[in-house]
């Protein structure tokens, strides 16, 4: 059908470009134009005859050797397009009775069929469409899916990850990459061992490739450096079966940091044992401060027969005054463990601040010029009494002073006889309703490892002797203290620029008794 088209364009071209056209054109209208310009001539008459006879003999010689094969050429083409909508596949021969009659009728059904085609093809597009329309909604979805899981992935504090049988990392998540310094994309196509292990072969002990060759969940507890330094983890390993398949290709690692699980365990069992230490501390308090009170009285009686003896006797009061402050540290010693076994309930007074603060510098004064340190006061006038039970706040200011000495004294230790150690005793008001007295001092400062447990019972970074204040107990007594008077205890410290102690007390507006509050109140640690 193509052949017959293509004979019929050749055709067209042909007329339009033959020289054999051209030259009867041009004969022709020479003839013409010789009869319009000389009518009467006979030459001219027989000319213009013997042209037109020519003309005409070129015509029907081009008809029959021209247009007849174009016409059996056409009855062959409109052959085809007739066989074509009748719906006919077999090859029949062309049939030569076609004429130009028939032609309008096969190329209306033609166009019809086209039309219909068309109209098909405009359907089928439009479904194409709606399919298109359906296949992005439905992409969309899968992306949304997609970003849903990442999220929850990413949600979550402990590692997971996707590993497969080579042991290539197809999905991890942003708490784990971020714990090997890394992004998520940069560790999803590695292998496992090469990332979690610096190994350049897999691990011998590998939890994935022993769960997904027998396809039941392992898990292992291991010890390794996490975020937060050493710590317990807890791996779990989960295989994956795919719909038909039998044998797990992939697996599930879930890696969960049960550290604070195991401090809460120790922290139970220390809990139980600070309970037996406390019911033994009860009765050794108990019975060292009797034995205390015997010394203490026998001390005082031989201050007095020194002071109406003769002269010459210095030295033995002063041997005196040294025993009488190391009774005085037992007793604080005493009085620290009867405050851990058993929390005095104590009537709450308005005492001047500043007074008190006076009087536990004096009890200080030897230690103080023992560590030769320095005491700088910087007392704030006038301020309101605040309610409180005086040896009790006492005993929590000389914890924090004893504190600070010694703090001097382990930096003076480390430095030299240069260094001069510095204690500043401040107090003022917080607001309109608490005052508060600082100690800050100058030595080396607390380290970080110790700041969280700096208010554990029994805690010390200074062996335990009978110095007072070096049983562990100095700081656990001061917050138990603040938590019965409804105050706050608060530090900060910087590595050797030294540390500063903040204790705030809320004021009476009335005189009278104060009645104490239910323990436990607001403790700040800062």
């Amino acid at each position: 059908m193509r052949g017959e088209t293509g004979l019929f364009t050749d055709f067209l071209s042909y007329l339009k470009t033959s020289w054999f056209v051209r030259f009867l054109v041009f004969l022709s209208l020479s003839a013409v134009l010789l009869l319009v310009f000389f009518p009467g001539y006979p030459a001219v008459l027989v000319f213009s005859v013997v042209v037109h006879g020519f003309v005409a003999l070129a015509i029907v010689w081009f008809g029959f050797r021209v247009i007849r094969p174009v016409q059996l050429s056409m009855d062959q083409l409109f052959g085809l397009l007739e066989r074509g909508l009748a719906g006919e596949r077999r090859e029949s021969p062309p049939s030569s009775g076609i004429r130009m009659g028939r032609y309008r009728e096969l190329l209306k059904r033609a166009t019809n069929l086209f039309r219909e085609q068309y109209d098909e093809l405009l359907n089928r597009s439009k479904q194409l469409e709606n399919f298109a329309g359906v296949l992005e909604k439905q992409n969309l979805k899968l992306s949304e899916s997609r970003q849903r899981y990442r999220r929850t992935m990413d949600a979550l504090d402990n590692g997971i990850y996707l590993v497969d049988e080579d042991y290539v990392v197809r999905a991890i998540n942003r708490a784990e990459a971020a714990y090997y310094g890394s992004e998520p994309k940069q560790i999803v196509g590695r292998r496992c061992y090469e990332i979690f292990r610096q190994r350049q072969r897999p691990c011998p002990d590998c939890l994935p490739r022993e769960c997904m060759a027998d396809g039941q969940v392992r898990n292992r507890l291991r010890v390794e450096s996490r975020r937060a330094g050493r710590g317990y983890v807890n791996i779990f390993c989960y295989p994956i079966f795919h719909e038909g398949e039998t044998r797990s290709h992939e697996a599930v690692v879930y890696i969960q940091d049960t550290s604070p699980l195991v401090m809460m365990e120790d922290q139970v069992v220390r809990a139980e044992k600070m309970a037996s230490i406390g019911q033994m501390a009860a009765g050794i308090a108990h019975d060292l401060n009797n034995y205390l009170a015997g010394i203490y009285g026998v001390v005082q009686i031989l201050e007095l027969r020194f002071e109406n003896a003769p002269a010459g006797r210095e030295k033995d009061l002063h041997l005196l005054g040294r025993l009488k402050e190391q009774v005085e540290a037992l007793n604080l010693m005493a009085g620290n463990l009867m405050v851990f076994s058993h929390p005095e309930r104590k009537e709450l007074f308005p005492l001047s601040l500043n007074q008190v603060i006076e009087d536990a510098l004096s009890f200080s004064r030897y230690e103080l010029e023992r560590e030769q340190v320095r005491v700088v006061k910087k007392l704030q006038p006038d301020l309101p009494l605040a309610r409180m039970e005086k040896g009790q706040i006492q005993q929590v200011f000389l914890n924090l002073m004893l504190n600070a000495a010694q703090a001097i004294r382990e930096r003076k230790k480390n430095e030299g006889a240069d260094y001069s150690g510095v204690i500043e005793v401040v107090t003022g008001a917080e607001d309109e309703a608490r005052v508060f007295f600082s100690i800050s001092d100058n030595g080396g400062g607390i380290s970080r490892e110790c700041r969280d447990h700096l208010f554990d019972p029994f805690f010390s970074t200074k062996e335990v002797s009978v110095e007072r204040g070096a049983t562990g107990l100095g700081l656990f007594t001061a917050r138990t203290v603040m938590e019965q008077h409804q105050g706050e205890i608060s530090f900060s410290s910087e590595i050797n620029q030294g540390s500063t102690f903040k204790v705030v007390l809320p004021w009476c507006q009335e005189s009278g008794v104060c009645f104490p509050l239910s323990a436990g109140g607001p403790t700040k640690l800062a």
